[in-house]
This record gives structure tokens, sequence and C-alpha cells, in this order.
């Protein structure tokens, strides 16, 4: 019989409790006749016992019958250790004839205690079976026994440019064959998946001693059962796994990470769907830790990736990885992401750190793999390894530790710390709890509550359940849809909790077939103002609640009435437009209305539709011009804010504020300050918004007072518009301090010269992202924290094209799904003609009943010592030294000393002009005109040049000096 002390112990939460009754089976100890047997096809030093006739040391045994926290004990008197699959096989055998328990134990790295006996059992020691078996460097299928080390597979597969498609922390220690029966995620599931894709074949003994062989090498195997998947996360219960056959990926020719440190934990998502979005298939890794385990590390010397000044204000911390093909494309999808990170207005990171080498890189992943090394060194730890949705992460997190509190636990002498880490890819958190010792009071507090929360929590238990008031949610569904459609709706709402009602609810669901005549019957018998709890949804509705994991809340109504809105013709793409209007009517609102009588038109902002439709409407009372995104954002806050029609500032301060001139006294401070912080320029740039925000936030010190009189724009523009000028006081004020290069405190990095000037070449953005004109995607919807449902229905018909003017809605049942959304078979009824009714005289006639009260049938800059700018800073101060600023203009004292906006527009269109005519870059003609500021000379100079080049013959004429 197999046993497992992760199976026996883990099932504490309520609803096993009813198997608390159940006495186990009596195992049988091993003993003396046993172990002779063993000793009959075994080598004696395959043998651990400390019974005769082997009388082994009990110390030689500590290291398997102790996890590796030394928080789980175990009894065993016999460690067997053997080397082929026979011999497994006929050990098993005898211990099933006798009763004897197994316990398989690979690397003995796991945290929950599952590879140590309960008792006695007899321990089954795979890490004598070692060997790889084969390895195709065509196909890259590896076939490996299940001891192997995880490391040393890697290692064998790097020399054929394979890695292994796992990686964990503990890799050097632990074995293939326990990756598999634990279905260990690691940290790169984000790239690779998870096990049950990679694993191709396995080799397992069962219980009764038959080796079951599925070791196939073949990525596409339909010649029956699918039998390895039962084995993949079993931990052993069902089977021990002797030999996996697994698909290596090809390694990586580029990597790179950075560790981004974060103002608070709701900046998490944002930035996974971001990086995502941006970096998507050199994605491979996104970790994220708290404030307070990333604190336990430095403690322990697990390494520091940033400054002490760096982490100041930081809630968490992420670490990303990519890994590609090329490095120049990667570097630059990832400076990509740096730079718009750091030119948002409302930035997700505070600062980060960009590995620039070999070493760094390791040492920024020490640090993530040390985290689990530095809470043990802190306490005794209980670790929970849950799945969780990515959003509950820091609430599952502040809720154990508010638990804690609450039982009077939260103090150096019981629990110290808890603290969450994990892998976002993948839903994976690392809860753990550090305490001075491991003591049945703070058990009894942790045990079944976190069970109970991961329940509570999670999305495939805590939909339906309840409503507000406790009770378990209420629908009612039209009764003329068909009764295949209801019959699979009622399923989906009782697997979730809810109950379906034959009457009305007061408070709950009415489910419709939007477009109908009984839809509109139902809303006037049962829609009044006195029943505010009281919804009207689509059908859908259901599974929509079923793929987010909440109940979606009716967000879309006012006054008890749906909010009518219109998609607009410019929202061409008919994906985007069905999916849109299912996110509508499952929050509550009416996307069928014309673009007359609805209150709120939804528009493509990139077209000239969206300014014509706000020039027409804006004048109309309660009338509003959205863009598509505006739905999402209202579902995101839960709660509809319109936007406001905005009208562009002209130029200079906002209408009423006070025009504060700029003094010499002003200009002098903020030489002294640039000249303090950045010395040289070559240590970065001095026109970043982030540089003058933080100069605004030492306000508050005495010594910089002067900081108030101007804004942090202020501030930045008078250092832009009258650089050449100041720069030459920032001069004198370095050569007086004489400040060292690199030193701390400075902003930036330095840089290091080139060989020669290289140009900066930048390729057009897609269509379809940030500054597209091509209308949304359908990523954009699909970034929604709330999905759109998928079944098994078949829209009717293929929806044709839409012409300008016409709207979404009746006539057109396959826009309220997106193209893949299937229910049944069965064709809906088409829309009836709508006879207008009396609501009074409706209800009264109405065939169902309504239910009564209570009556029962819910600005950073990446710093890397002197290391090398990375390529998106370069381009980043190339196109600030380039441009000239294109921000809003400054009271005439701000703009003294420098040539106005119409002057170098004029000037710049001129130097492009002749840059274009004789075909030189802009920065030869610019550096030119800047030595002669003459616009005609310099385009002399350059017609000269071209003429001069035309009328060499081969490469070795010599240009005439007099030509030049």
């Amino acid at each position: 019989m197999l046993a497992s002390r992760h199976v026996t112990r883990r099932f504490g939460f309520r609803q096993l409790r009813r198997w608390a009754h159940t006495a186990p089976p009596k195992l049988n100890s091993v003993n003396t006749d046993d172990v002779a047997h063993f000793a009959k096809f075994l080598p004696s030093s395959a043998i651990l016992s400390t019974l005769s006739p082997v009388s082994t040391a009990a110390s030689e045994l500590s290291p398997f019958n102790n996890d590796w926290m030394n928080k789980y004990h175990g009894k065993s008197t016999t460690v067997l250790r053997p080397r082929t699959t026979q011999e497994v096989s006929e050990i098993i055998k005898h211990c099933n004839e006798r009763g004897i328990g197994i316990v398989p134990q690979g690397g003995n790295t796991g945290l929950v205690g599952g590879g140590v006996p309960v008792e006695d059992e007899l321990i089954l020691s795979l890490g004598n079976m070692n060997k790889v078996r084969s390895f195709d460097p065509v196909s890259g299928i590896l076939v490996a026994d299940a001891g192997c080390i995880l490391e040393s597979l890697s290692e064998y597969l790097a020399p054929h440019n394979y890695i292994f498609p796992l990686d964990l922390g503990a890799k050097g220690s632990c074995q293939v064959g326990g990756n598999v029966s634990t279905n260990a995620g690691g940290l790169r599931l984000l790239r690779y998946g998870s096990l049950h894709g990679s694993v191709l074949g396995l080799e397992v003994v069962l219980p009764d001693g038959t080796v079951l062989d599925q070791l196939t090498t073949l990525r596409k195997d339909n010649t029956g059962y699918d039998l390895k998947q039962l084995f993949i996360g079993a931990e052993g219960t069902l089977g021990v796994v002797t030999g996996v056959s697994i698909l290596a990926a090809p390694a990586p020719q580029a990597t790179n990470n950075v560790i981004l440190a974060l103002p608070k934990f709701d900046n998490v998502l944002p930035l996974f769907v971001e990086t995502k979005r941006r970096l998507s298939e050199i994605l491979s890794a996104f970790e994220f830790f708290d404030r307070e385990v990333y604190d336990l590390a430095i403690k322990h010397g697990q390494g520091r990736a940033l400054n002490e000044e760096d982490v100041e204000g930081a809630e968490c911390f992420v670490l990303l990885e990519t890994s590609g093909g090329k490095r120049e494309h990667d570097e630059e999808k990832l400076g990509s992401l740096l730079e718009s990170l750091l030119d948002s207005d409302k930035p997700l990171i505070n600062t980060g750190v960009l590995s620039q080498s070999p070493s760094q890189f390791a040492s920024l992943w020490a640090l993530r793999e040390g985290l689990t090394e530095a809470v043990s060194k802190e306490g005794k730890a209980y670790k929970y390894d849950i799945s969780v949705p990515l959003a509950k992460f820091k609430e599952v997190v502040d809720a154990t530790r508010d638990h804690i509190r609450s039982k009077g636990l939260l103090h150096e002498d019981a629990v110290k710390n808890v603290v969450g880490y994990g892998h976002v890819g993948d839903g994976n958190l690392h809860l753990n709890i550090v305490a001075a010792n491991y003591t049945p009071e703070i058990e009894a507090a942790l045990e079944p509550f976190v069970y109970e929360l991961v329940v509570y929590v999670s999305p495939f238990t805590s939909l339906l359940q309840h409503d507000d008031s406790g009770m378990a949610v209420k629908f009612f569904i039209q009764k003329d849809i068909p009764e295949e459609i209801q019959a699979e709706v009622c399923d989906t709402i009782a697997s979730l909790g809810g109950r379906v009602e034959s009457k009305v609810p007061r408070a709950g669901y009415v489910l419709v077939q939007p477009g109908t005549a009984e839809e509109e019957r139902l809303r006037l018998c049962w829609s009044t103002g006195d029943r505010p709890d009281r919804y009207f949804v689509p059908y859908t509705y259901v599974d929509a609640c079923k793929i987010s994991g909440m109940l979606l809340k009716q967000i879309f109504i006012d006054n008890g009435q749906p909010i009518r809105m219109h998609i607009d013709s410019s929202i061409a793409n008919v994906n985007v437009r069905a999916t849109l209007s299912a996110r509508i009517m499952h929050s509550g609102g009416d996307p069928t209305a014309s673009a007359q009588s609805a209150r709120v038109i939804l528009a493509d902002p990139n077209t000239e539709v969206f300014q014509h439709l706000i020039n027409t409407y804006q004048g109309e009372p309660d009338k509003y011009v959205e863009s598509y995104l505006w739905v999402k954002k209202c579902i995101e806050r839960c709660s509809v804010i319109y936007t406001p029609v905005i009208y562009k500032n002209p130029g200079g301060r906002r209408p009423g504020e006070e025009r504060t001139p700029f003094t010499d006294q002003d200009e002098e401070h903020l030489c002294v300050w640039i000249a303090a912080k950045i010395p040289y320029k070559k240590t970065g740039g001095r026109t970043g918004n982030r540089l003058y925000q933080q100069l605004c936030e030492l306000s508050t010190e005495p010594d910089y007072a002067w900081v108030t009189r101007h804004t942090w724009q202020s501030w930045r523009e008078r250092y832009k518009k009258n650089a050449i000028r100041l720069e030459q006081r920032i001069a004198q004020i370095v050569e007086e301090k004489k400040p060292v290069i690199g030193e701390k405190g400075q902003y930036g990095y330095v840089r290091q010269p080139e060989a020669k000037p290289k140009r900066s070449r930048r390729k057009t953005r897609k269509a379809d992202e940030d500054e597209g004109v091509a209308g949304p995607s359908n990523q954009d919807m699909e970034e929604s924290p709330m999905p759109v449902p998928s079944s098994s229905y078949q829209p009717p018909a293929v929806v044709p094209p839409l012409q300008d003017g016409q709207s979404v809605g009746v006539g057109y049942p396959a826009l309220l799904y997106p193209p893949n959304f299937q229910h049944m078979a069965a064709p809906l009824p088409a829309p009836a003609a709508r006879v207008p009714l009396d609501p009074v005289v409706a209800r009264q006639n109405a065939p169902e009943q309504e239910m009564e009260d209570g009556e029962e049938d819910t600005e950073w800059a990446i710093k890397v010592a002197d290391a090398p700018p990375p390529p998106w800073a370069k381009r980043r101060h190339e196109r600030e030294e380039e441009e000239p600023s294109k921000r809003a203009r400054h009271s005439p004292e701000e703009n003294e000393g420098s040539a106005s906006d119409e002057e170098e527009h004029a000037l710049r269109k001129g130097l492009k002009e002749i840059a274009s005519s004789y075909r030189f870059t802009l920065e030869e003609v610019r550096e030119y005109y800047d030595k002669v500021h003459n616009l005609e000379r310099t385009k002399r100079r350059f017609n000269q040049m071209r003429q001069v080049l035309m009328n060499l013959k081969d490469e070795d004429d010599v240009v005439p000096s007099d030509a030049l």
C-alpha cells in the first residue's frame, strides 16, 4: 500500500471532515524477515535498516525520516534504494502482499511533508535511479530515470542547445520523478506550461507490482487512454513513477531579467497585463514577492538588488525574465516596455534594476530563489503552496495576518511574520507564516482557517453561493427559452450554489432572451422601483459569472432601468462589437439603443467620427460620447463615471493660476541642484519628468522651500528652454566642486563613449498598439477582468457588415455573443413584433407569480554601476536631444532668452528640407547649422557636398580640399 503524509494531513477543511470517523487501514511494520527478503535481490548498499541483518545506525536514516524544514518526522526503520524498475516492482509486490505501507521519496525537498513517513512505513528512495536513457536532439525528447536530479538534466541538455522545461529553486536536489508526481509548476511555467503538457510518457509501478509502460516518445499518440495524466500530481498514491519521457525546450539565445519596485500591490496585475502585451512570446517568468519577505532576504544575506533609497516606499516587487532567439529583438521589446513605464503619467513602478551581465542575471534570480531559505533562517515556517486568483494574493496574506493577530499570536514569541511570494504566471502563491517555534496553538489557528480561506476566494467555489444577506442567489428563467438551454443553465446555477425559482424573486436575477416579446413583457411586469435588487440579464450571464469567478455587478443601471447605449459603426471589428455588447448586458446595460435615443454612444477614439459625435452631442444634456475602453474602466471601478468634455488649454498656465516669474535666485537654486544631482550630462538626462517630480517632493525640507514657487513642469521647462545658458552656470559649479563621475546619489547611469556614432532607428508602431489608428483589437477586449462566456450555442446566422448609422441589437442576435460563444444546438426564437403593454395590466395577467418576503423554494532610471546604458535609454536620450519640447507654452518671463515656438518650428522645417533635398541626415545638417547659425549658408554647404559626392567616379577618388 502506498502512503503519503501530504495526503493524510492536508485535507483539514470542512468538506472533508465527514471522513474523520473512518479509521485508516491497519498497516504492518517491516520486520527482519522482510529485510532478509529484500537482501535477496538488492545489493547491501541499497538497504538502510536498523533491523538485522543490516543494522544501520539510526542517524543514517535521519535525512530520510525528516523533511527539509525539520517540521515533519517519521519513524521508518528501513530505507530501500533500488537501481532498476524491476527492483522497484519486486519491492512493491512484496509490500503489497505483506500489507506494508510505502512512502516514495525523491529529493525530499518538499515543504509540506509529502515525502516523509507518518509512522514507520518503508521509505522507497529513488536516488540511485539516475541515468539518462535516451535523448533525441532532433525532436528534443528526453527519456530519463525518475531519480535524475533536475539540475543534472539541465546540464546534460545544455550542450545540445536544449533546456529542461521546468526550473525550481531546489533544482540542485529535487528529482524529476518527484517533480512529475507533485506536478511542480516552477519559475517558468508562464513560458513553458505545466508538466501535464510537457510530459509525453511515464513508466509507473502500480501498487501490486505491475509495471505500466507508457514511456512513449511520440508527441502525438492517440492509441488509447492517456493514463499518464492520472499519475502527474498524484504524489505517488496511485503508483511509483520510475521513468519519464519529456519534451525539452530549445535553449534561448538571449535572456534578460529586471527587478522592479512597485508602490502598491494593486499595480501588480496592471503591470502583468502590460508586460504580457508588450513582451508576448519572450516573457518567460513573472515573479512577485512582498516587501516583508524581501526585507527578510536582505537581512539573511540572500542578495541585494536595489539600494536602500530605491526600495523606499515600495510595497512589493516583481522579477520578470525574458528569453528569446535574438538579443537585439528581445532588448528592443524590453526597452520599449521600460520606456513606456517611465513615460506613464501614473507610473506603475518606483524604480528597478536591469541585469547587464550573466553574473548580474544570476544574482537577481538568487534573490528570488533565496526567499525560501531566508524565511527558514528567520524562524519555523508554516508553508502553504496554494493556487488562488491573482487579484486575491494580497487579500489572502492580509486576511491570514489579521486572523493571527485576532488570536493574539502576532508577536516575537509566537508568529513573527506573515509573508507571500509566488508565480504570477500560474496564480501560485507561497503563503509563509514564520513563527519562533512550531506549536499546537499556532497550528490550530492556521488549520482549517487557511484551507477555508482558499475555498472562499477560489473562483470554483465562491461564486453564486450567497448574496449580501447570506442566502443563495435566486434566478428565474424566461419560460419560452428552449428547454435544453434551460436545463443546462439550471445545471450550471446548481453547480455554483445558486437557486432556480418557479416564481419571480423579489431580489435576484431574471434570465431572459434579449430582443424577444416575452423579454419585454417580463420587464414591464416585474421591473418596479420598489425592487431595486431585481435584475434582468441575458441567460448567458450565468456562464459569464462562472468564467470570471465572481457575481458580475449590475453597474449600468439608473433608477432601476438599464442605461441605454449605442455602439457606433466606427468600431468596425465585429468580434469586438460582440464582446462589447455582451459585457454591457452582463453588467446591466442595454446596448441596442439608436444613436438618438442612447444616453451613451461608444465609438473608436482614433477615428474622425469620434470627434464629430462629440461636436454633435456635447450640447445635449445627459448625453455622453465615450471610447470603447470606457466600458472596461467602469467595470474595473465597479461604477459609472462619465468622461467630461475637455477643452484644450491653448498654452501657458491654467486659467486663474497666478503667474510667478522666474528670478535669478530661482535659476541659481536650479543650477546648484542639477550640478549636485547630475554634474555630468553623460551620467544621465536632465529633462526627465520624474527628476523634477522628485525635486518638488523635497519641498517639505527647510533647504528646499524655494521649490514651491513653481510646479515641477515649470522647473523642467525652465531648464529645457534655457539649457544653453544654464549649462554654463552648471559647468562653473561643477568645476568648483569637482564631483566624481558615478558618485552615489546621482541619477542615471554612466554613459560610455562609443566607437562611432550610431543612428537611432525607430520602427513604426502597429496600428493596434497605443498610438494606433485602426480601432480596437481583440486584445483590448481580452484584457478585461470580465471574460466572455463560451459554451455550445451556435449563432443562427453570420452577422452582416454594419452600415453607417446602423445600431447593434434587434435583428442581430449573434452580436450578443462573440463568435466562439456556443451554448446549445437549438436555435433561438426569432424576435417578435413588440406590442405596447400596460405594466399594471400585464402584471395582473402575468402567468407567473412574485415570491413573498422570506419565501424559499449568492522617472525612474536603470542604475547598474558603470555599465553602459540599455538601448531603450539611449533612444530616449537621443530623442530628447533631437526633438524640442512640444508641451504647453509658459509665460513670457519663462521664455526669455530662447527662440519662440514659431521660429523653432520654421528652423526645424528648413533643416529637414535641406536634409531631404541633399540626402543627408538631420543630425549632420543640424550640427553644421549650430556652428554657422545661417540657414542659407547651410543649404549652400550641403549642396556643394552633394555635388562633390556625385562627381566621384570610384571609391579611390579623393575629394578636393578646395571643394569643401
